[in-house]
């Protein structure tokens, strides 16, 4: 059954109370940026009026006596949610995580045999073995839940906003070609953040939400890790086993300071084998560092741009040269260098929001600094040796 159209509101009440204005259709919403009369401003009786009556977003902002007007309304009902989709991926990615956890315990749960296919060995299950799947819980069910949290953090900023979004997609990937069995989730915003404190909200939202719940996750699972004397170096210090073949996992500020707090034994050439809950805590920290890059439309880039509206395409130019020498430490960078321009299409200017004005605010100001903080905090060099 097709969904219904959406009653839009009437707005032609609002044109004889503007001097100027432009419509843009987006693809759900109708964006209307305008300017009221110069005998009119937000307190005036008929602009009131219609502000109590009308039914979907409208901002308005004043200032050196002109109003800036910009209104909201539907004109076509996005997709109804796919509840099933959602669930599907979701249950997908739970089985292919504690796939990753039980295969980084040494057991694996698919039976996998190997076919060669072109002179290339492709690995594919034959079995499932529930009991050796349930081992890998720990792994699963922490790391999953800092997924979902970062997601709705976004998700909650953005209601909070009025801003419609879907659920999270959560993404499955082949333990066999990645050790963490997903490569990670998200949202999708279905109309567009007016203001640059909206913006700001629902970049921010996400990636404190993960960083202060990864932190003492870390912490706990480095008092159970174990430590492996004379293996370790500074750069990639910690370690896990995935199906006996080791795999070392960078260091940064954050990471260097939990873990001489928490695994004291960590000192020069001492490495640290991660428990379960230590890597899920571990990748919480990363998945907050790779978010909060200041590229595009990442996390990093919706809140450079909402902070430092002026400077944000020339940082994001900045740093994405800086991934080039970062690439030889990590081939890695490359990739997401690469990923990041094909997807913005070389444009690293963030798209404009409908109302440039009000600023984002003393408030916001501070915690823009605290994120900032937090992504040299979790920035990991070399995140992957193996």
């Amino acid at each position: 059954m097709a969904a219904q159209e959406p009653v839009k509101p009437d707005v032609g009440r609002w044109l004889p109370l503007l001097d100027t204005y432009g419509i843009q259709a987006l693809s759900y919403d109708t964006v209307l940026q305008g300017t009221l009369r110069k005998d009119l401003d937000p307190s005036s009786p008929e602009v009131r009026a219609l502000l109590e009556s009308w039914p979907t977003p409208a901002y308005l902002h004043h200032e050196k006596g002109l109003t800036e007007v910009v209104l909201v309304y539907p004109r076509a009902s996005p997709p109804s949610p796919r509840l099933w989709l959602h669930g599907a991926l979701l249950a997908a990615t739970l089985i292919t995580t504690l796939a990753a956890g039980a295969m980084l315990s040494g057991l694996d749960p698919f039976g996998t045999r190997v076919v060669s296919i072109g002179g290339y060995l492709i690995p594919y299950p034959s079995a499932v073995h529930f009991a050796t799947l349930a081992v890998g819980a720990p792994f699963a069910l922490s790391f999953m839940g800092v997924l979902l949290a970062h997601e709705m953090g976004h998700y909650a900023a953005a209601r909070a906003h009025r801003i419609r979004t879907s659920l999270p997609f959560f993404i499955p990937f082949p333990p066999y070609l990645s050790i963490i069995g997903t490569v990670g989730a998200f949202i999708r915003l279905q109309a567009p953040a007016v203001r640059r404190a909206a913006l700001f909200d629902v970049g921010a939202a996400g990636p404190l939400v993960s960083f202060a719940l990864s932190i003492p996750l870390f912490a706990w699972g480095l008092t159970r890790s174990v430590p492996l004397h004379g293996y370790g170096s500074m750069a990639t210090p910690f370690v896990v086993q995935f199906l006996g073949q080791p795999v070392w996992l960078g260091n940064g500020l954050l990471l260097d300071v939990l873990a001489r707090v928490f695994a004291p034994g960590l000192q020069g050439g001492t490495a640290v084998l991660l428990d379960p809950f230590a890597f899920a805590g571990w990748l919480g920290l990363f998945v907050t560092a790779l978010n909060l890059l200041p590229l595009g439309q990442l996390d990093g880039g919706h809140v450079l741009y909402a902070f430092a509206k002026g400077r944000q395409s020339r940082v994001a130019g900045w740093f994405l040269a800086v991934l080039v020498p970062l690439g030889f430490l990590w081939w890695g960078w490359w990739v997401w260098a690469i990923l990041i321009a094909v997807l913005h299409r070389g444009r690293m200017r963030h798209p404009e929001v409908a109302q440039d004005k009000p600023e984002i605010g003393r408030t916001r100001t501070a915690l823009a600094w605290i994120v900032i903080g937090v992504f040299f905090l979790t920035f990991v060099p070399v995140p992957i040796k193996l």
